[in-house]
């Protein structure tokens, strides 16, 4: 693949959504929203709770329509972006976010108390940034802790580790342990 397509992947309330329109502002990408692909193509189902499961083969193949039909370098964001086959990424950003502070954004959004714990115990646990490593392998996987970062600051990271200026290598960030003490 020539062109740039980056990955924008995390739990919940890490800033996946605004990262991804900044960085894309930055590099003159087009921003494809997975959510809003799965929800306008209708490519799920429901659980028992409601929640809207992704049919993640159907999803790939529209991800892989959009960009066939869209030019230069594009920003894929959304909860599941880290899962589309790594012969369509050139990167994979993971963003993090300490765990009490994303059960407070989580509650914030209104997230019951079953999802936020599930979300806060995968970031815990760093579930999305393995999945993301065992798929795309380490040297495509950038990990960004976003705790106290303004989306400017966490894209100007990502940009100065794509030049080569800094490492932003996945396994820095470790919530488990502080996680389980409280």
């Amino acid at each position: 693949m020539a062109r740039m397509v980056i990955a924008v992947s995390g739990t919940p309330g890490t800033g996946k959504s605004i990262f991804a329109r900044a960085l894309a502002k930055k590099l003159g990408a087009q921003v494809i929203d997975l959510n809003a692909l799965i929800k306008k193509k209708r490519i799920y189902r429901l659980d028992v709770d409601g929640t809207k499961i992704a049919n993640l083969p159907k999803m790939r193949k529209e991800f892989v329509r959009a960009i066939q039909s869209s030019h230069g370098p594009v920003i894929v964001e959304g909860l599941l972006a880290h899962l589309i086959p790594k012969r369509y990424l050139t990167h994979v950003v993971v963003l993090r976010t300490r765990p009490r502070i994303l059960e407070r954004r989580l509650r914030a959004r209104k997230y019951s108390k079953t999802k936020t714990r599930e979300n806060v115990e995968a970031e815990a646990l760093d579930i999305i940034l393995w999945e993301a490593v065992k798929i795309h392998g380490m040297n495509r996987v950038y990990e960004i802790d976003t705790t106290k970062l303004k989306p400017s600051s966490a894209v100007k990271l990502f940009l100065d580790a794509l030049a080569g200026k800094i490492p932003l290598k996945p396994g820095k960030v470790n919530w488990l342990e502080e996680y389980y003490k409280k």
